[in-house]
């Protein structure tokens, strides 16, 4: 077979739509029949607030969870804070950057131990939760 003068373009454009939208994060496709978690740091108010929580489907903060794929709807509306998860002994290692702004999906699963989520730069601002 011999290749034509436009098969190096075809290549890139190809591998430049593989990697996703184009501003560097991959596509989240949300996680069918699991539960979804909300993930918020700062208050729609007053988005730089000291403020941190997850929560879950009933707005009740997570507490204990049973392990498992869940959703995890994340808003980071602030550029002094961040939404850091973690835990399962390393397996579970998200976050959102202390300068960015952003609304994400992350689709994590659980298996049992201990987790925590946490700002960075003001770690005063977490919690912790146990997967069973």
């Amino acid at each position: 077979m011999t290749r034509g003068p436009l098969a190096p373009a075809l290549a890139l454009l190809l591998l430049v739509a593989a990697c996703g939208s184009g501003d560097g994060e991959p596509e989240v496709t949300r996680a069918e029949g699991a539960p979804t978690l909300r993930a918020t740091v700062g208050t729609e108010e007053s988005p730089d607030a000291f403020e941190i929580a997850l929560v879950d489907e009933d707005g009740e903060p997570v507490t204990e969870l049973a392990a498992g794929e869940y959703n995890i709807e994340v808003s980071d509306p602030t550029a002094v804070h961040n939404f850091h998860l973690s835990g399962g002994d390393g397996a579970v290692d998200e976050r959102t950057g202390p300068t960015e702004k952003v609304e994400t999906l992350w689709v994590v699963t659980f298996e049992p131990g201990g987790y925590r989520y946490l700002c960075d730069p003001h770690p005063s601002m977490n919690g912790r939760f146990t997967v069973t």
